[in-house]
């Protein structure tokens, strides 16, 4: 185990980086890991026992920045490795590969673009949950258990801060790159239930905040054409039509929005 600031050139294949306030719990994490096979992945930390030198969304960046191994392992330090093993993570993977080898993330719970919970997980909400089919496409992934895939340019975004939603800004941001992210059937023990508390309805505005003004609209200039764009598609329709765009790329011009 190594403080993430030694995180350097690395030919692993998996790294482990974990948020850790309580180092009792996450060595407990990490043994569990080990005796799941993974003696040879490397195991780094963001040591925020006595204040919080990264959040969610900062350690994810650095962590991705840093990080040289083939997938980064973007994980809580209260899960245990009590079922499947490392073999198991590995034909999973693979299988996924046959279905998508672009895919950006990882995780064992999350939700469909229509909702459905897919997770294969043991939590305070029940034992030996499996919601599948597997592998299935999501639109967010649960935060205790992430597999980076580091072919990709990821990251959070940098608006945003503190310890809920980095999941789901991190996988729509893949999305918006054309990626695709996904939950297995990798089972294994989260202790917490999660907590819906100020701080996470604070991260919900701010994720809306965010959200409602990467959906304005905006008026694209190129160097051989202008056009329109909002997430109204009459709007669109309409202002595509070339006397309307003329229009509204010289009234852009000259009031300078």
């Amino acid at each position: 185990m190594k403080d993430i600031t030694t995180l350097n050139q690395s030919t692993k294949l998996f790294c482990f980086c974990t948020l850790v306030t309580r180092f009792d719990e996450y060595q407990e994490m990490v043994e569990s890991a080990k005796q799941a096979g993974f003696t040879d992945a490397e195991f780094y930390y963001f040591d925020n026992k006595n204040n919080n030198s990264f959040d969610g969304f900062s350690g994810i960046n650095y962590a991705i920045n840093q990080c040289t191994a083939k997938y980064l392992i973007f994980c809580h330090q209260d899960i245990l490795f009590n079922f499947d093993r490392k073999d198991h993570l590995l034909n999973k993977i693979a299988e996924l590969d046959k279905v998508d080898t672009n895919w950006a993330v990882i995780g064992n719970a999350g939700r469909t673009a229509k909702g459905k919970l897919i997770a294969r997980i043991t939590d305070p909400h029940a034992d030996n949950q499996s919601y599948g089919p597997f592998p299935s496409e999501v639109m967010s992934v649960d935060e205790n258990f992430m597999i980076i895939n580091m072919k990709h340019n990821l990251s959070c975004s940098t608006q945003m801060t503190g310890f809920h939603l980095y999941g789901l800004d991190l996988c729509q941001n893949a999305q918006f790159l054309g990626l695709k992210n996904y939950v297995i059937d990798f089972h294994l023990v989260h202790k917490s239930k999660g907590n819906i508390d100020q701080n996470f309805l604070a991260a919900k505005a701010e994720y809306i905040k965010l959200q409602q003004q990467r959906k304005s609209w905006q008026v694209y200039f190129t160097t051989c054409t202008c056009f329109y764009v909002s997430s109204l598609k009459f709007l669109n329709r309409f202002f595509a039509r070339k006397t309307f765009f003329r229009w509204l790329c010289s009234w852009v011009k000259r009031i300078g929005i």
